[in-house]
């Protein structure tokens, strides 16, 4: 109640206070009252009472069941994240470099006397053009030599991951590369299509050659799945070639050319040191 002084009251004030000075005492319920006896004759007046209070909701054994699969999730996305991370392929570095002019990386042309240049150009999913009269050799940790010989035209595929994106593919549109593979690639796949052909590699020494009529593909060791684009595949082995022809016949199976055989073996002797101690 306001303690103003009533000549400081308006008179609407005034009248308030009067009323609500008027107003009588309010009468106790019925239920209170008879409670407030059966207490008092018990002798419950007074008496400690614990009050329970709810369990908050982190501490209650529901939320902690619910949380431990929750974790573990959480764990298992950080772990395939640090994965994913460390599994990118180790990449392409020039390991040689013959002939003059440029190479032609992305539309770009690099000159073939720049090996700084070269280096910093060349990388995963690059387009690359040889001159005529020029070779390339590209090496990768991942267990992997690939020289490109003169007019070939490449699109290179990623390096297989360390334990994941084992799986890699490639692109050669004309021309020729040779392929040869280390321990390191051990369990990858490494595909390349030609505009006739798909080729599957899992660990061998091999040519790859883009020709007017055709792709041949002439295995010097190992083993390689060769057929036509989209179609099924046959298992090409060792001291053998598939002949894939773009005008609807059926593909060539025989010996591997006399010549391929030669310098496949040179390529082998002279890249096999290195890809069996490769560092990872």
């Amino acid at each position: 109640m306001s303690r103003d002084l009533p000549e400081s009251l308006t008179p609407d004030e005034a009248r308030v206070r009067a009323a609500v000075r008027g107003l009588g005492a309010p009468a106790a319920e019925p239920s209170f009252r008879a409670r407030l006896k059966r207490d008092f004759t018990a002798g419950k007046i007074g008496e400690a009472r614990v009050l329970a209070l709810p369990v908050p909701w982190l501490r209650r054994p529901a939320f902690r069941l619910a949380l431990v699969p929750a974790v573990l999730a959480v764990l298992v996305v950080g772990v395939f994240a640090m994965l994913a991370m460390t599994d990118r392929g180790p990449g392409w570095t020039l390991m040689t470099a013959r002939g003059s002019g440029a190479v032609t990386v992305d539309g770009a042309p690099v000159s073939l006397a720049s090996r700084a240049d070269l280096t910093r150009a060349i990388h995963a999913g690059a387009r690359v053009s040889v001159p005529a009269d020029a070779e390339l050799e590209l090496m990768s940790t991942a267990g992997l030599v690939v020289e490109l010989t003169e007019n070939t035209d490449l699109t290179l595929p990623a390096t297989p991951g360390r334990w994941m994106n084992r799986s890699v593919t490639g692109m050669v549109r004309r021309g020729e590369i040779r392929i040869t593979t280390g321990s390191a690639f051990h369990g990858a796949r490494l595909r390349f299509e030609t505009p006739d052909a798909d080729v599957m590699v899992t660990g061998t020494t091999l040519a790859v050659i883009c020709e007017p009529t055709g792709t041949c593909v002439c295995v010097h060791s190992g083993a390689v799945m060769v057929g036509p684009r989209g179609g099924s595949m046959e298992r090409v082995p060792e001291g053998r070639r598939r002949y894939v022809f773009n005008d609807g016949r059926p593909p060539e199976s025989a010996e591997i050319r006399p010549n391929e055989g030669v310098q496949l073996g040179v390529f082998r002797d002279s890249r096999g040191r290195w890809l069996e101690n490769v560092p990872r």
